[in-house]
């Protein structure tokens, strides 16, 4: 890992980020590469030049240059090493190019944005992010509190092969230095599905079947099951693929007024398969 992307809109829930990618940086050794795309609500987002006065543009783009420098002081003082990248526009858009852009390994983003008129530029495009990029995507709850990643849960179908994204886990991991990484798999069909006891071969094959610690939970309410069991094994962070038909798109279906990572109190990783 080189590069981790922390956007960030200044609020405190994108401070949990940046202590999040801080934690990672030091163990990785990676760069940080912090970003603020300032905007406001207005008519119309293809011209905003037009729907705001200069002045007021000016003022925002001020204030998030003093922001970047801010932060960039304060994490060279650490002995990180920081690049920034300060601009206007979507943050969405922005972001999903910048990632791009700079050849970012991982992106970090908070899960709620800051309150009053420049907001919600973390909270509301987080999930479209996560959605658009190849990257792995860590979100991060306002309620993190700084923790290093020591224990890992990795959420699984294990209805197909994802020896691809246990693969890259699992690097991740030792690269942080974690203690433990289990799989979870929940049956929320409403009836007993037999586990496919040759993928879970295949899995014991390309990892060795001590790395391989596999629970399975029946369940109706797949976010009760899993908060459940955060709190049970002190789970410092939960993993899922976005590959189809996977207990993720499950969580994020449009059934669900809020998705799951805008509750959890635990961070949540997404891997692109």
């Amino acid at each position: 890992m080189k590069t981790i992307l922390v956007p960030t809109d200044f609020s405190e829930v994108a401070a949990k980020a940046l202590m999040m990618a801080k934690r990672i940086a030091k163990k990785t050794s990676s760069k940080i590469h912090i970003a603020n795309f300032y905007s406001i609500p207005v008519a119309d987002y293809s011209y905003p030049e037009i729907s705001m006065p200069g002045e007021l543009l000016e003022g925002m783009r001020k204030a998030s240059e003093e922001g970047i420098a801010a932060l960039e002081m304060e994490l060279k003082k650490e002995g990180f090493v920081v690049e920034t990248t300060l601009g206007m526009g979507m943050a969405t858009d922005e972001i999903v190019a910048l990632s791009t852009k700079i050849d970012a390994d991982l992106i970090v983003m908070g899960t709620t944005g800051s309150s009053g008129i420049i907001n919600k530029l973390i909270g509301s495009n987080a999930s479209h992010v996560m959605q658009r990029v190849e990257v792995p995507v860590i979100l991060v709850p306002y309620e993190y509190g700084g923790e290093d990643i020591l224990r890992i849960v990795y959420t699984d179908s294990l209805k197909e092969d994802d020896t691809p994204v246990l693969r890259k886990l699992f690097e991740f991991a030792d690269s942080i230095c974690a203690l433990d990484v289990s799989i979870l798999n929940i049956n929320t069909s409403g009836h007993y599905e037999p586990v496919d006891t040759a993928l879970v071969d295949r899995l014991n094959a390309a990892f060795g079947d001590q790395k391989i610690k596999l629970n399975f939970v029946d369940a109706d309410n797949i976010k009760e099951v899993i908060d459940a069991y955060l709190a049970l094994h002190k789970i410092d962070l939960v993993v899922m693929s976005t590959h189809k038909k996977t207990l993720l798109q499950r969580i994020f279906t449009a059934s669900n007024t809020r998705m799951m990572a805008l509750h959890s109190k635990v961070p949540l990783m997404v891997y692109h398969k």
